[in-house]
């Protein structure tokens, strides 16, 4: 015979095993969804991934290029730059040795003894008087030329450099 603390002990049974059912087929519900959500998850890193390494790629190629045209960029104007040096200093060189002379175009004097200023100058150009500078300030000269001479080859090296950055 079942008695009344018997059916007790069953329905409470029956209901103990009723959860543990439920919460074992809903553990199994939610693991497939939580293993969907990872999935789907996994899916959108690694999209994200594949997409950013394609971007670090492309950009590591624009690098690439980039330096290429600014390595022959500097490649060419540290020789222009270099053979403006050598030839101020070959210059200089030879005016410090008397090899060579700098000159300049001098307007003559008034003539108070009557000699005509075609008379006195013995040049074949256009008549003017020419005058020797002397060898350290014709290299002074030559040296703040060839300065010069290196400030353009920087200033264009400096402009295409910015040409090559700011271009796409």
């Amino acid at each position: 015979m079942i008695t009344a603390g018997m059916r007790r002990w069953a329905l409470f049974f029956a209901v103990g095993l009723a959860v543990i059912c439920g919460w074992l087929v809903n553990g199994w519900r939610l693991g497939a969804e939580l293993a969907q959500v990872r999935a789907g998850h996994a899916a959108e890193l690694q999209a994200i991934a594949e997409t950013s390494a394609m971007a670090l790629a492309e950009q590591q190629r624009a690098r690439a290029a980039l330096e290429a045209r600014l390595a022959k960029s500097e490649t060419l104007y540290y020789g222009k730059l270099k053979d403006a040096e050598k030839n101020t200093d070959r210059l200089v060189a030879d005016l410090s040795a008397a090899r060579q002379r700098l000159r300049v175009r001098a307007a003559p004097a008034a003539c108070g003894d009557g000699v005509p200023a075609a008379a006195i100058a013995a040049s074949l150009d256009d008549g003017g008087q020419r005058a020797d500078i002397h060898p350290e300030d014709a290299a002074a000269l030559v040296r703040i030329t060839g300065e010069a001479d290196a400030c353009a080859v920087k200033l264009t090296a400096l402009q295409e450099w910015a040409r090559s950055v700011s271009a796409p």
